[in-house]
């Protein structure tokens, strides 16, 4: 009877449980989405406060879960892949709405050195057909194109985006990172439900050791008469 009782108690804690489980990684994998989709009109400071928003309600999620402890490496790396597409959301931009250019390096700037810190190098680019400045100006991370140098750059609409060489507007590096962080973030809220469920079922007492500990074997002082 008692038996009975218990295991009909357990399978509504273990359903809720893997219910809570699907439902978060849900619900990290939804916040990322329309982090991404929402992100490139809202201001940098607007963007913090959202995924504040959002590290908190996931770790008051996972609180329901298993230690926090472990809670804190999924809210981490959901928020580092909301971070990492968003670097991808240029390169994107670039190759579905840019303008395939041919432009002229006319002249370059070095930024001042400034103890170990790379120098980024910046062009100024004119359109090879009428001579016009392309807006934004180019930016590399070091020292690639010389004066004179004639290039292909894909340009942002309305001048919103630097421009870049083909190879340069390549999202696929920045897309695999996120991707990955966001299994991170699964696995990490899917290792918290399990550790849940393993210290719930580990602190329970094995069935009969109740009995043991008040039957003791051998002449104790409450065993029979010899």
């Amino acid at each position: 009877m008692n038996a009975g009782s218990a295991g009909s108690g357990d399978g509504p804690s273990r359903t809720f449980r893997v219910a809570l489980a699907i439902s978060t990684c849900c619900y990290v994998l939804a916040v990322a989405c329309g982090m991404y989709a929402v992100s490139g009109g809202l201001p940098a400071f607007l963007q913090v406060c959202l995924w504040g928003v959002h590290g908190v309600v996931l770790a008051l999620l996972l609180r329901r879960l298993g230690p926090t402890e472990t809670a804190l490496l999924a809210v981490a790396a959901s928020a580092a892949a909301g971070y990492v597409a968003g670097l991808a959301r240029e390169d994107l931009t670039l190759r579905q709405r840019g303008e395939r250019v041919a432009v002229t390096v006319v002249a370059e700037r070095l930024d001042p050195a400034e103890g170990r810190k790379g120098r980024h190098s910046h062009y100024t680019l004119e359109r090879a057909e009428d001579g016009g400045t392309v807006p934004g100006g180019m930016e590399t991370t070091s020292d690639l194109y010389d004066v004179g140098r004639r290039l292909t750059v894909l340009v942002g609409p309305e001048g919103e985006i630097r421009p870049r060489t083909p190879g340069q507007a390549d999202p696929v590096a920045e897309l695999a990172g996120a991707a990955g962080l966001m299994l991170v973030a699964v696995a990490g809220v899917g290792w918290v439900a399990w550790r849940g469920r393993r210290r719930e079922g580990g602190g329970a007492s094995p069935p009969g050791a109740a009995g043991a500990a008040e039957h003791p074997r051998g002449g104790g002082a409450g065993g029979p008469a010899a």
